[in-house]
């Protein structure tokens, strides 16, 4: 029942969060690491590294494997997502060739900052998307930006291990989380009214951090 629920539950913010990853059109990004190494919201660090179409990240905890539990034919990678907030995805990137695409199955945290200018070197304009990152509650994020969907998922796995083995979305807490987001989503708009009070708030609260958020999509170009 619970395998049923969850992935009924996902399907339904898979149409909200699913974007292509190919670099945008138009878009001249420079193949430049903007900083040498991150670190999520457990503390793990990652060292950068950025080509012209996207940003991989090298985890430096040989126990920690990047692993999507995506079901496409490819090679599962840490990489940079940008969107409101910054954040290292598992991204499994199609061994043929031709686009990615970024999941709410696949796992993600956000990185986390003590200082802004530990966020400002991943500025990056893409597209016509110009984001500017700030240290906010912890975690790199762009103020001026409306929270997503995918935000939000990323928010309610910061606490959560990188996972070892799949099936990833079934298992918990992170089913219990995505059910608690789909309660306050609204999945043929793509509009959520709340980020749950068990997961990482964008800003600091004491009453569950309510926020309104948008279906905007978030960008792995390193369109710097």
């Amino acid at each position: 029942m619970l395998r049923t629920t969850t992935v009924g539950i996902l399907s339904s913010l898979l149409v909200i969060v699913s974007v292509s990853v190919s670099a945008c059109s138009g878009n001249s990004p420079a193949a430049t690491t903007p900083a040498p190494t991150v670190t999520d919201t457990l503390g793990t660090q990652f060292a950068a590294s950025c080509s012209s179409s996207m940003c991989t990240l090298a985890v430096q905890d040989p126990s920690i494997k990047p692993l999507s539990c995506d079901s496409a034919y490819g090679t599962d990678a840490f990489v940079m997502l940008w969107s409101r907030v910054l954040t290292i995805h598992v991204l499994n990137i199609p061994s043929a060739g031709g686009p990615s695409q970024v999941s709410a199955a696949e796992p993600g945290h956000p990185v986390s900052c003590t200082a802004s200018d530990q966020c400002t070197p991943w500025d990056a304009t893409i597209g016509n998307i110009k984001y500017q990152f700030v240290c906010q509650n912890g975690i790199c994020q762009d103020p001026n930006k409306v929270l997503t969907t995918s935000d939000v998922i990323t928010l309610c796995q910061a606490n959560i291990l990188w996972p070892s083995t799949c099936p990833y979305i079934t298992s918990q807490p992170f089913a219990k989380r995505l059910a608690e987001i789909a309660q306050g989503c609204d999945a043929n708009s793509g509009q959520c009214v709340s980020v749950p009070a068990d997961c990482w708030q964008p800003t600091p609260t004491v009453d569950g951090g309510i926020a309104a958020l948008d279906s905007g999509a978030a960008s792995v170009d390193s369109g710097f």
